[in-house]
């Protein structure tokens, strides 16, 4: 094993879970990474991260010290890769999964990276058969969320946790409720991070999102369309 753990890192609450376990519990070297991309929440995901690693910093100076610089990539400057792209869209006719997997998958090949964390937890197992995930470790799979909780309330990590982001699409700082990581967190039990209105807006418009998460392949259907362009336009 290399004496440097690489990390895929958000600022979210798996992966930061992940780097917590990684300076406190297991006593690694991380090198973290992060591919910034076109959307909405990457600035909040990069002040997230900075703010953590200003609290190791502040709090744990011993931790912090096996924590190396950020890395940050623009997407755009990672090459496409046939091979990779062609395994990608092959899983995607069966499953849906999100673009940034065949992203991260190429990024580590581009680098040279012959291993790297990936903190996919029980919740999305099913898709790390996918070809392209050869690069990848998964040293979250067997827990949840609410597991993370007790664990993180136990090693008094709550204030980090605390700071972590989620959601796709923040408005004025705040979840928006109703993207698909804002369900995430409803449907994973962690609701007191959202705030009120947030909250209440998820839960409405929960069982919608159940139904077009169940309908993948309806999606594509243009009768669907005006559903992802009226949420695309408003939140």
């Amino acid at each position: 094993m290399s004496d440097t753990t690489h990390l895929l890192w958000t600022g979210g609450w798996d992966s930061t879970f992940r780097l917590l376990q990684l300076l406190f519990e297991e006593n690694r070297t991380v090198q973290a990474h992060y591919i910034m991309r076109s959307e909405q929440c990457s600035g909040t995901e990069i002040d997230t991260m900075v703010k953590i690693r200003r609290h190791l910093s502040r709090n744990y100076p011993e931790q912090r010290k096996f924590l190396k610089p950020l890395i940050i990539v623009d997407d755009i400057s990672i090459k496409p890769n046939k091979k990779i792209a062609a395994e990608f869209e092959k899983f995607k006719e069966e499953k849906k999964i999100n673009e940034q997997y065949q992203i991260l998958a190429r990024y580590c090949v581009q680098k040279k990276i012959s291993e790297a964390e990936l903190s996919i937890i029980a919740l999305e197992k099913e898709i790390i058969n996918a070809d392209f995930f050869g690069t990848f470790t998964f040293p979250l799979l067997d827990m949840t969320k609410k597991e993370m909780l007790l664990i993180a309330n136990q090693n008094g990590w709550m204030e980090i946790m605390k700071m972590t982001s989620f959601c796709r699409r923040p408005k004025k700082g705040q979840p928006c409720g109703l993207c698909g990581p804002c369900t995430d967190v409803l449907e994973s039990g962690l609701s007191f991070r959202l705030p009120i209105r947030s909250r209440i807006v998820g839960y409405i418009q929960l069982p919608f999102r159940r139904w077009w998460r169940n309908n993948y392949h309806k999606q594509s259907n243009r009768q669907f369309q005006w559903v992802k362009e009226m949420l695309k336009e408003r939140y």
